[in-house]
């Protein structure tokens, strides 16, 4: 076996079947979607070549400049919300409290559910007539608080990020969780001996041992707050008035409202090298060195 995957022949014998499978499905289309990027069509007729004017129009686009402000705003609140509150909980789990193992699943479940159906939900808690937000506003004597909550674009977008965060802080919090198990008990158990209390245990043990999985954690959130779609569908459809408006949502508008497929493509472009640019800056600031257990 060893002689069978030291040969370079062989190894690529293996990897050949993945990496056509990958380039059909993944390095083939983002090549069509440039090209596309690159003409002016609706598919349904032969394009014409018109260069980078899509991106120069995207430029002078001021809805699509809001919806990557607000992709912006998304990504800064994705991380508030998630990081520091996965890492939280993540780390009280850790500790052993009892029934660990149940909330553990309470907290991953929202994560599994369907995000139309999420969506939904929210849109129902925070209807302005029968809502239940604002029915318990009511009921605790702060009436004055009432809002058109997703109707009024002061707060459709922070409404968003707080059900992002509601359902995927669980999802995180099971990744940095797994990290921390991961770590021997050996580091705690010599850190108790030196009379080290628990801040002192995370911040000096826990916290740089799990750094390169915060890492992967932090693309996964940056990434996707860049991509969100369904829930921003569902609930404003990018209302009002572009407010909670994303470039995942303005793309979809753009290719199946209005068939410019070009311009749609283009903004796509910008999506792919957002998300490539944000794995770099991650890398950046978590730095490269990996963990010793």
């Amino acid at each position: 076996m060893k002689k069978i995957f030291g040969n370079k022949k062989s190894i690529a014998v293996f990897v050949l079947p993945a990496f056509i499978i990958y380039s059909v499905f993944v390095l083939f289309p983002i090549g069509y979607n440039i090209y596309v990027s690159l003409l002016r069509t609706d598919l349904m007729s032969p394009g014409r070549f018109i260069g980078l004017k899509n991106y120069e129009n995207l430029l002078k686009d001021k809805v699509f400049v809001k919806a990557l402000g607000n992709n912006v705003l998304m990504v800064i609140g994705s991380l508030i919300a998630h990081l520091p509150l996965a890492l939280l909980f993540g780390n009280i789990l850790f500790q052993k409290v009892k029934g660990s193992h149940f909330f553990q699943t309470v907290f991953f479940l929202p994560s599994v559910i369907c995000g139309v159906a999420v969506g939904m939900t929210w849109t129902f808690i925070y209807n302005s007539e029968f809502g239940l937000l604002n029915k318990i506003l009511s009921a605790i004597g702060r009436g004055d608080l009432q809002s058109a909550w997703l109707a009024d674009k002061n707060t459709a977008l922070l409404c968003i990020v707080f059900v992002v965060m509601w359902q995927f802080v669980g999802y995180h919090m099971v990744i940095q969780l797994a990290a921390m198990k991961n770590i021997s008990p050996s580091y705690y158990e010599a850190a108790e001996i030196d009379g080290a209390g628990k801040w002192k245990q995370f911040t000096s043990i826990t916290l740089p041992l799990i750094k390169p999985i915060l890492k992967v954690d932090a693309v996964l959130i940056i990434t996707g707050a860049l991509k969100y779609y369904d829930l921003v569908a569902v609930m404003t459809g990018g209302g009002p008035n572009h407010a909670s408006e994303l470039m995942s949502t303005y793309m979809f508008y753009q290719g199946f409202r209005t068939l410019k497929y070009g311009y749609s493509a283009a903004i796509g472009v910008v999506l792919l090298l957002l998300c490539i640019c944000s794995v770099a800056l991650s890398n950046f600031v978590f730095g490269k060195e990996q963990a010793d257990y």
